[in-house]
């Protein structure tokens, strides 16, 4: 009997708890911000000097299997993935770029330990599937894999 009655209370106030949660004015709530995924070219990108750049240029291995390369002509720096054209980049921050066409930006950390950290967020062309429905432009996220 004391079982019955406090899975009832417990019940009741469960119910209470979420209908008070569900009739809060919207004065009272709070909007939380999704994670989206953008590439936006700054207004004034960071200088980044040739011997700072030179600890990122190089290849990536990605976690789709494909490679990001950078690399630095003059006072000019570049991204290419896979066999992609090159894009043009500019430094953000001490460690991330975006390209200048907006079609990539590039997050690279590197380890204590040696290993490489990291994003990529890229624009993936439209393109027809094996099915014959199309898909559009869009954007993707990939990882470094861990070493």
């Amino acid at each position: 009997m004391k079982t019955i009655i406090l899975s009832t209370l417990l019940g009741l106030s469960a119910t209470c708890l979420a209908a008070g949660a569900q009739t809060l004015p919207q004065d009272k709530t709070v909007d939380v911000a999704a994670h989206s995924l953008r590439i936006d070219v700054p207004a004034q990108p960071r200088y980044m000097p040739r011997e700072d750049f030179q600890k990122f240029a190089g290849a990536y291995d990605l976690s789709n299997g494909d490679t990001l390369q950078l690399r630095r002509a003059g006072g000019i720096m570049y991204a290419r993935i896979g066999n992609q054209p090159e894009h043009r980049i500019v430094a953000t921050s001490r460690n991330a770029f975006v390209a200048l066409d907006r079609q990539l930006k590039v997050r690279i950390d590197h380890h204590d330990d040696g290993s490489v950290g990291g994003e990529l967020v890229m624009v993936v062309p439209a393109r027809q599937l094996a099915d014959g429905s199309a898909q559009g432009e869009h954007l993707a996220t990939l990882g470094f894999p861990g070493r």
